[in-house]
């Protein structure tokens, strides 16, 4: 028997994974496709402090931004700069396969194409059914599966409150010179969309992308066009993009007996952004931590196995409660109001005030501050009300 069964080789698994194994024990890694860290999923941009944080592959950075034009429905537009909210633009797939190389490193065994099908808890273990009847048993269990749910009722976890759709395509492109988000209810309902331009092999490269309350291929099309079109691209064929769901909150419970769920498998990602990376490896780490001590104690009952929560939720609660707020309400805003806001931002020093709270990875002290400002705060209510 196995000591932990790792379900995901994601960031907030390989991350359990490493820490877990070079504390000395067993772990096995099922991951479902024939190569980590693909198909890629994800915008793959990280805030520079994580690292410095974690040990994370720097090799994998195709490049780094801090900074973002925010472009309005009417076409108006605003900079924003901040030193705090410098991120990096990786190559996922590699990062990815770093990060299983590092968990292979620490002693952990990774095993790839393996779907598991089932999850049996047990009174001295749990076990693991995969396609083709492989079996894996082990002492507990942790969810990395991302935003799939298909085991949640079953474990009693729950699912997320809510989600969002995505899209995203990379393609070599010479687009925008930095990254651009581009704002209304015609572009992305209830979101935005973006551009986040990079080199890759010596080429312009740039990730397209939005997320939206719904129909997200359609507004990626119309989306797509217009870049292409506004970077002289017009006659150039894009496929279709990756479509993804993004949780909007977190699961009622993250934890059972010898079970723990991590990152996205755990709604665990920014409600701002739908960023899930940097909650990946804290909750990973913080997961491993809990495992290594239930593990050493040999109790993994859901009483002890509760930490795992109060910690994460001592560490992001906040950030995740006043994200979801902030997002619901300008979520709301209309067309009319997202281009005062910009304007507001040109003309009334909001940059001085965003330089001075942003950060790439908590976005707390940016809400708040807007929600403070009294401008700012009329702009929303209005368009709420109207």
């Amino acid at each position: 028997m196995r000591d932990v069964a790792i379900i995901g080789a994601g960031p907030a698994g390989l991350t359990a994974a490493r820490v877990l194994a070079s504390r000395g024990h067993d772990v096995v890694v099922l991951e479902e496709h024939a190569d980590v860290g693909l198909p890629v999923h994800c915008t793959g941009v990280l805030g520079m402090d994580a690292f410095s944080e974690f040990p994370l592959p720097s090799r994998a950075i195709l490049g780094t931004a801090d900074a973002a034009t925010f472009i309005a429905a009417d076409g108006s537009s605003v900079s924003v700069d901040a030193e705090r909210a410098k991120a990096a633009v990786v190559d996922r797939a590699l990062f990815d396969q770093s990060l299983a190389d590092a968990s292979l490193a620490a002693g952990a065994e990774v095993r790839r194409g393996v779907r598991v099908r089932t999850i049996d808890i047990g009174a001295a273990g749990v076990a693991i059914g995969a396609e083709g009847g492989a079996r894996v048993d082990a002492r507990c269990c942790v969810l990395a599966c991302g935003a799939n749910y298909r085991f949640n009722r079953q474990l009693g976890l729950g699912v997320p409150r809510s989600f969002v759709q995505s899209a995203q395509l990379e393609r070599a492109f010479d687009g925008p010179s930095g990254v651009e988000v581009h704002l209304g209810r015609d572009v992305a309902p209830g979101g935005f969309a973006w551009a986040v331009p990079f080199q890759r092999d010596g080429r312009p490269h740039a990730r397209i992308g939005l997320m939206c309350e719904a129909r997200a291929l359609a507004h990626f099309r119309r989306f797509a066009a217009r870049m292409r079109a506004r970077y002289g691209a017009a006659s150039a064929a894009w496929p279709d993009p990756r479509l993804k769901i993004l949780p909007l909150g977190p699961v009622s419970r993250t934890y059972a007996s010898r079970i723990l769920a991590v990152g996205d498998a755990a709604g665990l990602v920014k409600p701002t952004t739908g960023g899930g990376i940097y909650y990946s490896l804290v909750t990973g780490q913080i997961a491993a931590e809990t495992l290594d001590e239930a593990l050493h104690a040999d109790d993994l009952r859901d009483a002890r196995l509760r930490r795992y929560e109060l910690q994460w939720r001592d560490r992001l609660g906040a950030e995740i409660r006043i994200g979801l707020a902030f997002r619901t309400l300008v979520s709301r805003m209309n067309d009319r109001a997202i281009d005062a806001a910009i304007e507001l931002a040109r003309v009334d020093g909001l940059i001085p005030m965003l330089r001075q709270t942003a950060d790439f990875n908590w976005h707390r002290q940016s809400a708040l501050a807007l929600l403070r400002h009294a401008q700012f705060r009329r702009i929303l209510l209005t368009s709420l009300w109207s």
